[in-house]
């Protein structure tokens, strides 16, 4: 319990937990992106079965989900995640909290002349994309993973996204991701100090192309199933 506390004393630890538990959430966006795109894939693109008697889109995204949930090392990883995501968001609101005691303003003090609006409100942002998670977990993980009421895990998804208010939070809460990532990650990056002034310029850009793919290609998934 000391060590823990420990962690979190200082305002450079807390950052760097900040930074290192953020990248962890960014490697797991990336898997699970690749994963929903079966979603999207036509099942003329599955000509023979190739793999677990899978002929089409439907049977290749359970067969995916299956094979996630029953391999117990992806597990572990999991369980890291759930852990790791749990102590960003206790990490943010201590810096928050910290910030509005020292400051009154959110999150962190910037200089407004330079910074961006989503960098002014990473707190409300961070907020909004919880939420996010919390449904979404309630409507998918909670109901497939916990309770097992739920065994065919793509008509789940397909029938879920079909209704206009999931769609519509869905978008809202990607939107916020993709602002959220666009500072997140070049923020990582700096409070880690691992990389010289000259590539954090180049990291800027790439933070922000790699932002702004996946909150489209999250945002795709559901727009097309909608309108199927």
């Amino acid at each position: 319990m000391a060590f823990i506390q420990g962690l979190f004393k200082t305002s450079v630890a807390r950052k760097n937990i900040m930074a290192v538990t953020g990248l962890f959430t960014v490697f797991f966006l990336i898997i699970h992106l690749v994963g929903n795109l079966i979603l999207i894939i036509p099942d003329s693109f599955f000509p023979i079965e190739f793999w677990s008697n899978v002929a089409n889109q439907h049977d290749m995204y359970n067969a995916y989900s299956h094979f996630l949930v029953h391999f117990w090392p992806i597990s572990v990883v999991a369980w890291i995640l759930y852990i790791g995501l749990a102590i960003h968001v206790i990490d943010a609101l201590l810096i928050t909290v910290k910030n509005w005691k020292a400051h009154g303003e959110k999150y962190v003090k910037i200089d407004n002349s330079t910074s961006n609006w989503y960098s002014r409100n990473m707190g409300i942002l961070g907020t909004i994309i919880g939420i996010f998670i919390v449904i979404h977990m309630g409507q998918f993980w909670l109901k497939y993973k916990v309770l097992g009421t739920e065994h065919d895990l793509y008509e789940l998804v397909v029938g879920t996204f079909k209704q206009t208010w999931v769609l519509v939070l869905y978008l809202i809460g990607i939107i916020s991701l993709g602002f959220h990532l666009a500072h997140g990650i070049l923020s990582a990056h700096r409070s880690l100090g691992i990389y010289p002034k000259s590539i954090m310029n180049v990291m800027k850009y790439i933070g922000l192309c790699l932002a702004i793919l996946m909150a489209v290609l999250y945002g795709i998934i559901p727009l097309i199933i909608y309108f199927q």
